[in-house]
């Protein structure tokens, strides 16, 4: 692993130990309330979305797999989370991808980060890898906020008080 990679490998870790602190004990009804007056997004779909982002690390670290949600919450705003895997099966699946995503991280070089021109896609207008994959990782942890916000307004134990009870 290139040294550029270690600080986000270790980041991806930490999310993926907060994921599954802020999930584990959510009820399914809850996980699919919307918040902001039914307006907003629920935690089942900011869980959803996030296994979308991290199918696009997977793909950008050099994977070639078919993004699973990229229909339901990619292209796709919130919606009632009919249609949305419950949320132990979205846990489930962050934690494979989780599992492929480090893997990928820890075998990219500086000079695959440095030197591999970003996609065309990219979100803002990055210009190497590296400049894409903090900007998702920058997305996952202003979503991790929204999470555990979220919990707090359904009166679930709050982020940092799972956190401090895991250690």
């Amino acid at each position: 692993m290139g040294n550029l990679a270690k600080p986000i490998a270790e980041s991806l870790k930490f999310t993926d130990f907060i994921m599954n602190l802020v999930t584990g004990d959510l009820k399914n009804e809850d996980a699919v309330r919307r918040a902001r007056g039914d307006e907003g997004a629920s935690i089942a779909w900011i869980v959803g979305h996030l296994c979308y982002g991290r199918y696009i690390l997977l793909n950008l670290l050099g994977a070639e797999e078919e993004n699973p949600y990229a229909d339901v919450f990619g292209r796709e705003g919130a919606s009632d989370g009919s249609d949305y895997p419950d949320i132990s099966e979205l846990r489930r699946s962050w934690n494979e991808t989780a599992e492929k995503v480090r893997g990928a991280m820890e075998s990219a070089t500086d000079e695959q980060l440095m030197s591999r021109p970003a996609t065309p896609d990219s979100p803002h207008g990055e210009k190497v890898l590296l400049d894409t994959i903090v900007f998702w990782m920058w997305h996952e942890s202003y979503h991790m906020g929204q999470l555990g916000t979220i919990r707090t307004q359904l009166g679930y134990p709050s982020t940092s008080e799972l956190a401090v009870g895991a250690s």
